[in-house]
């Protein structure tokens, strides 16, 4: 079970609204059930100024820099490829990905986020669609390169955005999400603390609160749906990110044990689409 709230150190005496949260043996997906719906999409995400912090509003040279670069590589760039960000938020990796040669396009379903966009400069109306993944229909074969950034754990069906994802792309076309990890060491660790304690409480998700979590996943998890959706891994890379709950002297051997253990925070993945005559 999940509050919806911090758990805290003393568990026993935490109250408020549970929800159960399952982990698939298969694919070690972990979900929420049952799924918290919010009222809108403006109260799942809240607004810009809260979700992000003032200095998340400025995008340097080396803001989404990794990620264009690998995916110039798995995709041998030409310039004017069509890229497609999804959940395009305040416009930054949109901004960034136009500037290293790609004619791109975003989705983003808030009203403000995409308003927060279109002040800051250089994306325009045209090309930053006011929509959910779920609610527009690009042609099939359309995109080299789409990206999820911190998108997919949001979704109420992330497989079937991923679906759409592939049914956009080109033969050979590449997807790149970063997502929350399953396996991340913290949570198994606190979750360890709460079986000990005598409760049945996890530290995995964030389901009735903003921002609303509702998935975490494991390379397992891509490379079974990939299986029945047209795609596969390029890469896969575990990102050990902050380390909360922890004393400062215990940072040190847990990312190195992260690092090396593949048990950090995030996963980011590059999903390939099946090349025709692999069908």
């Amino acid at each position: 079970m999940r509050l919806n709230h911090s758990q805290g150190l003393r568990p026993r005496r935490a109250t408020g609204i549970a929800v159960s949260v399952k982990k698939c043996r298969a694919c070690e997906l972990v979900f929420a059930d049952p799924q918290p719906i919010p009222d809108s999409l403006d109260a799942h995400y809240g607004a810009p100024e809260d979700y992000w912090t003032a200095g998340q509003f400025d995008d340097g040279a080396d803001y989404f820099a990794a990620e264009i670069a690998t995916a110039k590589r798995l995709l041998d760039f030409r310039p004017g490829m069509r890229a497609l960000d999804v959940g395009a938020g305040l416009g930054k990796a949109m901004r960034r990905l136009s500037a290293a040669g790609f004619d791109t396009y975003g989705l983003e379903p808030s009203a403000a986020f995409r308003q927060a966009a279109l002040a800051h400069g250089e994306v325009t109306e045209d090309k930053l669609a006011l929509a959910a993944v779920q609610d527009v229909a690009y042609p099939s074969e359309h995109f080299d390169f789409v990206t999820f950034g911190a998108v997919l754990e949001h979704l109420q069906s992330p497989s079937q955005a991923l679906e759409s994802a592939v049914e956009w792309l080109k033969p050979g076309g590449v997807i790149q999400a970063e997502v929350p990890s399953s396996r991340w060491l913290i949570s198994r660790l606190v979750n360890a603390y709460y079986r000990l304690s005598g409760t049945l409480l996890v530290t995995n998700l964030s389901p009735m609160h903003v921002p609303f979590h509702l998935f975490e996943f494991s390379p397992r998890s891509f490379e079974l749906h990939g299986r029945s959706a047209g795609y596969q891994i390029a890469e896969q890379r575990f990102m050990v990110c902050s380390i909360p709950h922890a004393p400062g002297f215990l940072h040190p051997p847990l990312r190195w044990w992260m690092g090396r253990s593949g048990t950090g925070m995030q996963l980011e993945v590059y999903l390939r689409k099946s090349e025709a005559d692999d069908n």
